[in-house]
């Protein structure tokens, strides 16, 4: 998921009038005849929308969140399962042994939040809207979709979509929040005829409301502020645990941990800072849950600004480079070192960067590679290193200031640091204009492909501006390559060839934590990392 994504968040508005009014942050709750549990839970968070929560659009973390419990999508993912599941769809698709033909039957009577059918033009309509955007906007996440070659649509309950090349990761994508099915009666205003182009394109997301089949109905968004859902009335699954879930924005997360300290809110998720996290494992009435994070964090070289368009330049720092130090002294046992930009949740996992750089501080391997660079015995290198102080938590600034301190520590580099808000980053990022940067990763589809296309193609993300030939065709390889055994070997050999060049430094993976009132339940924290706000409840 480009928790990168630079678009500026835009102006929403009030989203039709307001049906609910939360009178207090505590609630008392009951059951209802619907079969689930009346009363509010609130949640707190630090994360903000980027651009939009129109499936066709959102492609980062929150905005997914308030996607994946408003509208719903053809497969998704079990809580804690590692393999999707059918949503939408009636079943799991029947898939042609050429692995480009899947051929869906769909659930009956579901209906979408506006009162209109969830059918197989809705579908059609739904992912190829998606795929459209993505076409025309890089940013957006409808790219996710651009395999689809045609959709057809031989009865109201079947759908047979047809892809240009195998993907074996195909339907983790259709599980992601891009391939929402939402009403076509809703976003009839919203679709692309072709022609638009730049901010023509932007202008026809639908950034109002959204209208899918999910267990929550969104009523209300006030910027920087909070969001209001509503239990969906005529949702046709089971019912929600809690009835309406307000979710609180907070700038900071210090006031995130006040108001989770005063019960003004009953979970904190995303994000405390590790101090923080760490007073309310022993704290009465509060309990902290963890869950395994594939979210991962790792250094930038823009490979086509000097001295880092010389490989063994990119090698010498990835060599200095100590992880320890960052996973201990800053995230305090929230994080683990990363030896890959495949974290170990994949059992392809490949500890590459370790193997041929070491574990950090060697300056035999530091000096042997500057050497290499042609740069002369004892002279320091200049990194001009760059990070945002807010996008990422409040402990940004230190990750950054340790992991200058361990380069600097082998006496061959010099390093600046400068820092700007999320928005200027992202601008910077596309121009060029950072030689060495922090990002972050967390995963769209929980598939290692989702490791290796968005840092190797310049069509989906490529911050580090690398467009490397022989990257680009293992990458390809391994997404066509239906034999498991034969992927997972291809999978390993773009890890090391990235690893071999360069162009990112993986440095720890991102652990999952939420904190809250020992009175909720039903917090799941898995890989896919989708927050369920359906299963959680409030007792007392």
């Amino acid at each position: 998921m480009r928790s990168s994504n630079p678009s500026a968040l835009r102006i929403f508005g009030l989203l039709g009038a307001l049906l609910l009014v939360f009178t207090s942050c505590k609630s008392s709750t009951s059951t209802n005849a619907g079969g689930g549990t009346a009363g509010n839970i609130v949640i707190g968070t630090t994360d903000s929308l980027q651009n939009s929560f129109d499936p066709a659009e959102a492609y980062d973390y929150f905005g997914s969140e308030v996607v994946f419990n408003s509208a719903e999508t053809l497969v998704t993912y079990a809580p804690s399962a590692s393999k999707p599941s059918a949503l939408l769809a009636a079943a799991l698709p029947v898939v042609s042994a050429d692995g480009l033909t899947y051929t869906f039957q769909l659930r009956s009577g579901v209906k979408f939040q506006d009162g209109t059918d969830m059918d197989a033009a809705a579908v059609k309509f739904s992912l190829e809207r998606a795929k459209a955007f993505g076409d025309k906007d890089s940013e957006s996440a409808g790219f996710l979709l651009s395999g689809i070659k045609d959709i057809a649509t031989p009865s109201t309950t079947t759908v047979v979509v047809t892809l240009s090349a195998p993907d074996v990761a195909f339907l983790s994508k259709l599980a992601y929040s891009v391939a929402s099915i939402v009403s076509p009666t809703a976003y009839k205003s919203n679709v692309l005829s072709g022609t638009e182009a730049g901010a023509a394109v932007v202008a026809k997301y639908k950034t109002d409301t959204i209208v899918g089949t999910g267990p929550y109905k969104l009523v209300s968004y006030k910027e920087k502020q909070s969001l209001e859902f509503q239990a969906n009335p005529t949702y046709w699954g089971t019912k929600p645990k809690t009835d309406k879930i307000l979710v609180r924005l907070f700038d900071k997360s210090s006031a995130l941990k006040i108001a989770l300290q005063n019960h003004e809110v009953d979970i904190a998720f995303r994000s405390l800072q590790p101090d923080e996290l760490a007073s309310f494992r022993t704290a009465s009435g509060f309990k902290v849950v963890e869950g395994q994070g594939p979210g991962i964090r790792y250094i930038v070289f823009n490979v086509n600004t000097a001295p880092w368009n010389n490989p063994n330049m990119r090698k010498a720092l990835a060599a200095a480079l100590d992880r320890t130090p960052v996973v201990n002294e800053v995230l305090k046992g929230t994080g683990k070192p990363l030896d890959s930009m495949i974290p170990p949740t994949f059992s392809t996992h490949d500890p590459a960067w370790t193997s041929l750089y070491g574990n950090g501080g060697d300056t035999a391997k530091v000096d042997a590679f500057l050497t290499a660079a042609g740069v002369p015995a004892g002279q320091k290198v200049n990194v001009d290193f760059w990070f945002s102080p807010t996008h990422y938590g409040d402990t940004e600034a230190s990750v950054a200031q340790v992991i200058a301190r361990t380069l600097e520590a082998t006496g061959r580099f010099t390093v600046k640091i400068s820092n700007v808000e999320w928005a200027e980053y992202g601008q910077k990022r596309k121009a060029g204009e950072m030689p060495v940067f922090l990002m972050g990763w967390y995963p769209d589809y929980l598939d290692e492909d989702d490791y290796l296309a968005p840092f190797a193609d310049p069509k989906i993300f490529d911050p580090a501006k690398w467009n490397d030939p022989q990257m680009l065709s293992l990458v390809a390889a391994q997404a066509k390559e239906l034999d498991a055994t034969k992927r997972a070997m291809t999978i390993k050999q773009a890890q090391s060839y990235m690893a071999d060049q360069t162009p990112y430094v993986p440095v720890f993976q991102i652990s999952q934590f939420a904190s809250s009132s020992d009175k909720v339940s039903g917090i799941v924290l898995d890989p896919i990392q989708i927050f369920r706000y359906w299963l959680l409840e409030k007792k007392g």
